[in-house]
């Protein structure tokens, strides 16, 4: 299951990887992150790997400018019989040409640790930290930790969460948790997952409501063909005090082809519908669309994967109230060398 989202919430680089909650990675290119600790439980590969994104926003409103998003990242995985870690490294520069410094700088650190106690039993630890540096105003800190734990039957995987999400901005300080639970297998050629998450509602400084998830996702590997999928929905409340609704609806579909022994393409198509949700900067927006296409196209030989992917895409309402469509285009190059 591939799919890489950009350095900032809501960038959806579609055409790097989506990525596993519960069954760990199991994608061709060998280099698609794991997004919670309980999948790295049971990793079993070591990579090293880098990445440059750029990503433009061009809302199609008179004498608007553009949104900008760029940055890299160096990540990698490392595993042995009992231990594995998966650790990522993000930097990135934001900037909204209709206001002047308007520039945020942002970064993030991430670590998961995953220990097999038996070939049945796993524990996990994550721990994730960011911050936003606006060239005015007071920073946001956020920061997130993880214990996890799994279980092998035969060929089933279960596994769960327990998250502590904490965001500090100078006037607002808070925390809330969330649980999440799944099963999944990589078993036949076919790996698949599924599972639901819960957002425990918040009331201090950050006033959050509490969110309902689902998610599942699928690779599955037909002679030369990888196809890779994956559907997620959240609902519930914006606030706890003045509640309204929130919903995101996500959905991601690809199919890597083998051109020849070495070469590859990716075509993707991606979906986003979202209520009482922001898109990166425009901060007003309290509904959007998206819908879009994705290409990879890469290269794959003596334990090297590199890739050069594309999106583009057309979102609407990009702010309150209004019906307005944005264009945007991002693209990456990233590399990786699978030991």
């Amino acid at each position: 299951m591939k799919k890489m989202t950009g350095i900032i919430a809501m960038a959806v680089l579609s055409s790097a990887a989506f990525a596993n909650t519960i069954v760990p990675e199991t994608s061709r290119d060998g280099k698609t992150k794991n997004s919670s600790a309980i999948a790295v439980t049971q990793e079993m590969r070591t990579f090293v790997a880098g990445e440059y994104m750029n990503e433009t926003i061009e809302p199609d409103v008179a004498n608007a400018k553009d949104l900008t998003d760029s940055g890299f990242s160096v990540f990698g995985g490392w595993s042995n019989k009992m231990v594995s870690v998966e650790a990522d490294l993000s930097m990135s520069e934001q900037e909204d040409e209709n206001t002047a410094n308007s520039a945020t700088d942002v970064s993030n650190y991430d670590v998961k640790v995953g220990y097999r106690i038996n070939k049945e039993f796993a524990l996990g630890l994550g721990y994730e930290m960011g911050t936003e540096e606006p060239t005015t105003g007071a920073d946001t800190d956020t920061s997130k930790i993880e214990l996890a734990g799994s279980y092998m039957m035969k060929d089933l995987m279960i596994g769960a969460s327990f998250a502590i999400n904490s965001r500090d901005n100078g006037t607002t300080d808070g925390s809330y948790n969330t649980l999440t639970v799944g099963v999944g297998s990589n078993a036949n050629n076919m790996s698949w997952e599924a599972g639901l998450t819960y957002d425990m509602e918040e009331e201090d400084d950050l006033n959050r409501g509490s969110r309902f998830g689902l998610f599942a996702g699928m690779t599955k590997v037909v002679n030369n063909i990888e196809i890779d999928a994956d559907l997620s929905y959240t609902t519930g409340d914006t606030t706890v005090t003045n509640p309204a609704d929130y919903s995101v609806l996500d959905f991601n579909v690809d199919a890597e082809f083998l051109v020849t022994d070495m070469f590859y393409v990716t075509p993707g198509l991606y979906y986003t519908s979202a209520e009482g949700a922001s898109y990166k900067a425009l901060s007003g927006l309290d509904e959007y669309t998206i819908m879009g296409l994705s290409a990879d196209f890469g290269y794959r030989a003596n334990k090297v994967d590199a890739t050069f992917g594309i999106d583009y895409d057309l979102a609407s309402n990009y702010n309150t109230g209004s019906e307005e469509d944005m264009d945007r285009m991002a693209w990456k190059v990233n590399v990786a060398y699978l030991f």
